[in-house]
């Protein structure tokens, strides 16, 4: 056949990928398994200085990530540094915002998620390449018998098939930013009301404005927390209070965030109670919540038509009208 040599070549050019990304990925092994051996040998665990608990705990925080995230995030890190110096595009910078938005997932910057693209975009190429070869013929004698043995269809149906494979690779990073950026925001939008609660109790207790924040974040855990959290850490470096949480609001674009930021530099620009500010804005982030479970609720019927049109109802059907259906064949009066 005249594809053969061209097929080899490619599952050749393929097995060489997977063979070097394993080879990656032992040499990423051994390098993490010498430097704990050398750091156990060099420091005792007797007399443990500052800068040793702080290198204790960065490495125990790599090691409560899963072993898939500290195997990849090396290799995605130098995949992306070739795209450093395209940060500045317009695309890199709506990636940007995006990534800020949705709280750096997997600690992942520009550069790390162009590096994912990538990867994911080889994956997928690959696997469509190896797997057209075996599953298009299927697909064309299935679907397209009359163009079996035709070589122009037969070409046809492998490139579609691996182009659909390389975007699914290349586009896939993407539609999983944007899925973990609207999550983000519903769990962040969920927890408001309860955070505003916290903080009001412990503004009325008698501490201030940081402490009550300080406490509302210890209580809770979540987004919102650690943007709370990122807010507190940089008033306390110097940062005025009302640029860090104004800085918070531009990140996360809420609606419901920035009025509740609004509200809370009004308060203390004004000298009001703040506590009463602060109630009043979860009683109206509660209203806005509820007025978005009513909206979702009421697109349900529209939403249900198609599945009641295409599948419950013909099954109501056959369940109901069958029996009667048989029962007339029977009595050969169809």
């Amino acid at each position: 056949m005249k594809g053969t040599p061209l097929t080899a070549l490619i599952i050749f050019v393929w097995i060489g990928f997977v063979v070097c990304l394993g080879l990656v990925f032992l040499g990423r092994l051994g390098q993490i398994a010498l430097k704990n051996r050398l750091h156990e040998t060099l420091n005792p665990p007797d007399d443990f200085d500052e800068d040793d608990q702080l290198i204790l705990q960065e490495e125990n925080d790599a090691m409560q990530k899963s072993l898939l995230a500290r195997l990849l995030l090396p290799i995605i890190k130098r995949l992306g540094d070739s795209n450093r110096k395209n940060s500045n595009s317009a695309s890199a910078n709506q990636i940007t915002e995006m990534l800020e938005q949705s709280g750096h997932p997997l600690g992942m910057h520009y550069a790390e998620f162009m590096g994912l693209k990538t990867f994911t975009f080889f994956l997928m190429l690959g696997l469509g390449v190896i797997s057209c070869f075996f599953l298009v013929p299927v697909i064309e004698r299935t679907f397209f018998p009359e163009s079996i043995g035709d070589v122009q269809t037969d070409i046809v149906l492998k490139a579609l098939w691996v182009i659909i494979f390389a975007y699914i690779g290349f586009s896939g990073p993407t539609f999983w930013l944007r899925w973990y950026l609207n999550k983000r925001i519903n769990q962040i939008r969920k927890m408001m009301a309860d955070v505003v609660d916290l903080i009001v109790l412990a503004l009325e207790a008698g501490l201030g404005f940081d402490q009550a924040v300080g406490e509302a974040v210890s209580k809770i855990s979540g987004p919102l927390s650690d943007e709370l959290k990122r807010v507190l850490d940089e008033v306390r470096v110097g940062r005025l209070q009302s640029e860090a949480f104004h800085a918070m609001a531009a990140r996360i674009r809420m609606p419901e965030l920035t009025l509740l930021v609004a509200a809370i530099d009004q308060a203390i620009k004004m000298g009001t109670g703040l506590a009463h500010a602060l109630r009043l804005q979860a009683v109206e982030i509660r209203e806005r919540r509820m007025a978005i479970v009513r909206e979702r609720a009421g697109k349900l019927p529209v939403k249900m038509m198609m599945p009641l049109v295409f599948f419950i109802f013909p099954a109501l059907f056959v369940v109901i009208l069958g029996p009667a259906v048989i029962r007339f064949m029977q009595q050969n009066i169809l």
